[in-house]
């Protein structure tokens, strides 16, 4: 059960990347989808929470546990978030979501050193297939930079960008599985993780002008690809937390890092843009072969 919400989280997200690049197409330079999006995520999550606490179980609040999903909020669907979708103006949701995907070097290296988890070798072994297979696919998407572009000061801040943002996720996937820890509650901190990063875009949109006109202007002129990735996202995040309660972060974090190889996939089915090289489907039956290892060995 864990490991396919696990998938769930990379279809969720790659949907929602397709999404975000079709809806930028239809709204102005500065508009990126974040604002949309995490409004979409606080209303969905925050009435799964309501619908689990009310029909199916009801976990004790403690500060403790508030606290973590807070940071983990900041980290990942805020910080995490912000920098990914601005790589994407700069190299493209693909290659933008390649990079970040390393986050699961710094999530395992989390889980280790302050969780204490344990892996097996053969599990390892899987976590190290799935990483061979997203190094794979983001080193040949990194070397055709040069081809795909002229402004090399614009990639390279792009680089950056999602550089930043894997670690920002990383981190952050730790911080909800010690949250999960001291607070069981999934829906809880996902919607928890929701709000803050609500609370945290509007502040960093109030900075660039008046964020009533903004929040009117979301409603106006409202974007249905951003209110359709603003859905797949929610599910994302709902199922990193559920996939946690089952088994191991690092893991979960591995299984969903499928999320480039699905983005491209489904760019090229809905965006008619990204081409299936030889080195993807490479990448994509290494990175099957690590999941299906921490799939039977675990």
């Amino acid at each position: 059960m864990g490991f396919f919400f696990a998938f769930m989280v990379g279809l969720g997200f790659a949907s929602g990347n397709i999404l975000v690049r079709k809806g930028m197409k239809q709204s102005d330079e500065q508009d990126n989808g974040v604002l949309t999006t995490v409004i979409i995520n606080v209303i969905f999550l925050g009435i799964a929470w309501l619908i689990y606490r009310l029909l199916y179980v009801t976990v004790e609040l403690n500060w403790i546990g508030t606290l973590y999903y807070v940071f983990a909020g900041i980290f990942t669907t805020f910080l995490g978030r912000q920098t990914l979708f601005m790589s994407y103006r700069k190299i493209g949701a693909p290659r933008g979501s390649a990079i970040k995907n390393s986050a699961p070097l710094f999530t395992a290296v989390f889980a280790l050193v302050i969780l204490g988890e344990t892996m097996g070798w053969l599990p390892f072994a899987g976590f190290v297939f799935v990483l061979l297979g997203l190094g794979i696919q983001g080193l040949f998407m990194i070397r055709q930079g040069n081809k795909l572009s002229t402004d090399m000061h614009v990639e390279r801040i792009g680089y950056y960008l999602a550089l930043a943002s894997a670690m920002s996720f990383g981190v952050g996937q730790g911080i909800r599985k010690s949250g999960l820890l001291e607070l069981p509650d999934p829906y809880y901190g996902a919607f928890i993780s929701g709000l803050v990063a609500l609370l945290m875009t509007i502040l960093w949109e109030a900075r660039t002008g008046n964020i009533r006109e903004k929040l009117i202007g979301q409603v106006k002129r409202y974007n249905p690809f951003y209110l359709a990735a603003g859905v797949c996202t929610s599910i994302a995040m709902l199922s990193f937390f559920i996939a946690i309660t089952y088994i191991q972060v690092s893991y979960v974090a591995a299984v969903a890092a499928l999320e480039p190889l699905l983005t491209i996939i489904l760019s090229k089915l809905f965006l008619k843009q990204e081409e299936i090289q030889r080195y993807t489907i490479v990448a994509s039956m290494t990175v099957f072969a690590g999941v299906l290892m921490l799939i039977l060995f675990t």
